[in-house]
């Protein structure tokens, strides 16, 4: 499996069945230009038809989705206070090549632990730093729960060399002190790591 950084939040996720593109920015390419046709869009907020129309396969919301090959679960967790709104966030779980990868999207609130017990624990966690809702103390506990054997958050500034203001805030809460940026993550269920690591990643030009 592969993992990139395409920007902003958005994440490709490249398995020996198919492509999951994760938060697309911008208009969907059609599918007579994917490199690979048996590529899924999935949004972490907004409905359906909220995002820009394709003829390619598109996955908004909750659920659980068999595509090509490809298994996709999508569990809601808040996307704000419950008390003030019922706005929902999805994190995406995809089932590939043996590896569990969650996608955390946007939360705005602590998942419950109900939320937590149906995302179950992954083998790496995808975390958009730049648009996080969560106090980095939140954060922290939702990935003691799902217990992730790595962690690829977004937000490495190539120009300036180091990581954002939030990815830093991020990698000091986890205790992270040294990073080595890598242009993709490539990665096979019998060569995860024993401890958890933080993977940064540099945006794909």
């Amino acid at each position: 499996m592969e993992i990139r950084w395409l920007g902003n939040s958005t994440f490709e996720v490249k398995s020996l069945v198919g492509v999951v593109v994760v938060d697309h920015q911008g208009d969907i390419p059609p599918t007579s230009e994917l490199k690979d046709e048996n590529t899924v869009f999935v949004y972490s907020q907004g409905e359906r038809s909220s995002h820009p129309v394709s003829d390619s396969q598109v996955i908004s919301g909750p659920g659980e989705y068999e595509v090509s090959g490809l298994s996709i679960r999508g569990v809601a967790t808040p996307a704000d206070d419950p008390a003030i709104s019922n706005e929902i966030n999805t994190v995406y779980i995809i089932d590939a090549d043996g590896l569990q990868v969650a996608t955390l999207g946007n939360p705005g609130y602590q998942p419950s632990a109900q939320s937590v017990q149906q995302i179950s624990k992954v083998d790496i966690l995808i975390v958009n730093t730049a648009s996080q809702g969560l106090e980095p103390e939140d954060m922290s506990a939702v990935i003691r729960n799902l217990e992730p054997k790595m962690i690829v958050p977004s937000g490495y500034d190539s120009e300036a060399g180091k990581p954002s203001a939030a990815m830093q805030r991020f990698l000091t809460e986890l205790g992270v002190k040294v990073i080595e940026p890598t242009s993709k993550l490539s990665v096979a269920k019998n060569a995860l790591p024993d401890e958890r690591a933080v993977v940064v990643l540099q945006q794909v030009q």
